[in-house]
């Protein structure tokens, strides 16, 4: 009787993430994903997605075929990498699920990204080839000299019938008794099974690979196993503290170019609920109305538009008189956002919260709720702090907003409050993998439990300073100047600002936009154009003008300058704008400017 040449090896870092898809694939009636396509709304079970995903892994091994024979190597995997362009559709999803399941690794780049981002990460994760779900995206991409495959037009996403990807099978045989693997073996008359195996003994399950850009290069670019998502998932589900009559429905919103989007997807197929992606072409209410979401991961762009659809049926004639709630809930609301509520015993606080949401919920108006929000229960929000008018539209409709906090490295997701206690601007206590402490200089530091991650086991920084307050910690700074954008983008300001002193007509600037939905600068003059700009101020902000232009010519989209406010008065020491050291003093000058901070993110 021969050995399997199947190892644990082959399946390292994925037996979770498999087994996750296979109990999906039981699924026969019941729908896992509901998508827009050739006119028509589509529901799709579990046994469709796995079909799905086979035709995709076949595909993807015609393009990046796995060598023929089992040789010995040194270790090291060829190179059969990825890189994705594309928004969220179950085209994309399916192909790059499917890419995953042929042994390809999948880069996800980020929607904004510049050709010379692209370029980099095609570089660096050794990319040979390009995918994308978005005709918008293939001039973007066409430029590289690489293949780009367009997901929706190569097959990708087949309505005929179609087998499981060839890892499934091999996985079942992996994981049943030896003896019975080497029976089922020697019974392959054709010997197919085995040739499969031997092909797949030197390969691997792809993985996930991300990475964030600031004006000044890149993050650490990171690649997860399939199993650090999903075991990021199950600790978040359990952690979450959900009520068991919230059935999970999604509406998956954002891009995926980070792991907390990918986790949306995950949570929802571990609970047994349906997918929903959009149809890109129409609006947010139309989706809202055939989806009907109860659950939305979203980060600000997204948020945003959820409360600006709640706005318009706000302003709608029959609910006017219906929106504004009793003065007795607004004393709670101001209560329970001042410093006295702190002193409130935890499950007091909570059990408040919880209360003044029901009566939020029921002062407006039944009626209302469904029209603004339809089915919606709740919404998971991550990537960068949530702004508290946003969450309060939300809470006032019952639908509570709990914030999330995590890194890439972490799979997106390190802490996060709980549904019956979605504390506001803290970022909850940590996931049950995740352990969590204050290191020198206040600064929050994370260790991984799960060895589904590399480095597990290992203390390491988050980069933000944070405190703890009754309800857990609050972060309350970066260790570098760096920016978080309301988009997750990070970005260094004093490179920014180090780019516009570099023309003779500013002497002094400072970007601003940290946790805002895009950068903005307050820029000084010289002298000689202070004194230009008193008698032709349009004539100096078109040359200020130009020098933006120029410089966000230099940058990646996403960390432009969008808006820019001439000072009368310069940077002073005296006023606590600049340190000793001449460096900005950003904190003071966000109160010293407060006004025309505000004034650059006002909507004309």
């Amino acid at each position: 009787m021969q050995t399997s040449v199947l190892t644990p090896a082959t399946f390292e870092g994925a037996e979770q993430f498999l087994s996750t898809l296979l109990r999906q694939s039981a699924r026969s009636q019941n729908g896992v994903a509901r998508a827009y396509g050739n006119g028509a709304w589509n529901q799709f079970s579990g046994r469709d997605l796995v079909a799905h995903v086979g035709r995709s892994a076949e595909n993807w091994l015609k393009v990046f075929p796995l060598p023929e024979t089992a040789q010995p190597t040194s270790g090291e995997r060829p190179s059969r990498s990825l890189l994705y362009l594309g928004r969220n559709s179950y085209a994309g999803f399916v192909a790059m699920l499917g890419a995953l399941c042929a042994g390809v690794d999948v880069m996800f780049m980020p929607v904004l990204a510049g050709v010379a981002d692209i370029r980099w990460c095609a570089e660096h994760f050794q990319c040979t080839a390009l995918a994308t779900d978005g005709d918008e995206f293939v001039a973007h991409l066409g430029v590289l000299g690489l293949p780009v495959y367009e997901v929706g037009k190569h097959l990708w996403l087949p309505q005929d019938a179609f087998s499981e990807p060839d890892v499934f099978r091999l996985f079942r045989l992996f994981k049943t008794d030896p003896e019975v693997r080497a029976a089922q073996e020697q019974a392959d008359a054709s010997g197919a099974l085995r040739r499969m195996a031997e092909a797949w003994a030197h390969a691997r399950v792809g993985r996930f690979r991300f990475v964030s850009f600031g004006h000044d290069g890149f993050q650490k670019p990171e690649e997860l196993t399939p199993d650090a998502l999903v075991a990021t998932a199950q600790n978040f589900i359990i952690h979450l503290q959900a009520p068991s009559s919230l059935v999970w429905k999604t509406l998956e919103l954002v891009p995926p170019s980070n792991p907390f989007s990918h986790l949306s997807r995950f949570t929802t197929l571990l609970r047994n609920g349906v997918l929903g992606f959009p149809n890109q072409a129409t609006d947010w209410e139309t989706n809202l109305r055939i989806l009907r979401p109860t659950l939305i991961f979203a980060s600000q762009p997204e948020l945003e538009t959820m409360v600006s659809y709640v706005e318009k049926v706000a302003s709608r004639p029959r609910f006017k008189t219906r929106t504004a709630t009793s003065e007795r809930i607004e004393d709670a609301r101001r209560f329970l956002g001042s410093g006295r509520a702190l002193k409130l015993p935890e499950a007091v606080f909570d059990a408040a919260g919880q209360l003044l949401r029901f009566a939020s919920r029921t002062a407006v108006g039944q009626a209302f709720v469904d029209e603004a929000v339809g089915n919606l229960r709740c919404v998971i929000h991550g990537l960068a702090p949530a702004q508290e008018s946003h969450v309060r539209v939300l809470e006032n409709l019952g639908v509570p907003v709990v914030e999330t906090y995590g890194v890439t490295a972490a799979a997106g997701l390190l802490s996060s409050n709980t549904f019956e206690a979605p504390h506001f601007n803290l970022i909850g206590s940590p996931l049950p993998h995740v352990s969590f402490r204050l290191g020198a200089q206040s600064l929050l530091e994370y260790k991984l439990s799960s060895p589904a991650f590399q480095g597990a086991g290992s203390w390491q920084e988050t980069g933000d300073v944070a405190q703890m307050t009754p309800f857990g910690f609050a972060i309350t700074g970066r260790k570098k100047h760096l920016f978080v954008t309301a988009g997750g983008v990070t970005v260094s300001p004093v490179r920014l600002e180090g780019l516009f002193k570099e023309h003779d007509l500013i002497v002094d600037a400072c970007v601003v936009g940290d946790r805002m939905p895009y950068l903005g600068a307050l820029i000084v003059l010289s002298a000689e154009g202070q004194a230009a700009y008193r008698l032709a101020p349009e004539e100096v902000r078109e040359k200020v003008q130009a020098i933006v232009t120029s410089v966000n010519e230099t940058l990646s989209r996403f960390a432009t300058i969008k808006k820019f406010i001439v000072l009368e008065k310069p940077f002073s020491e005296h006023d606590g704008e600049r340190l000793s050291s001449g460096a900005l003093n950003r904190l003071k000058i966000y109160e010293t400017r407060r006004a025309l901070i505000e004034n650059l993110y006002k909507t004309v």
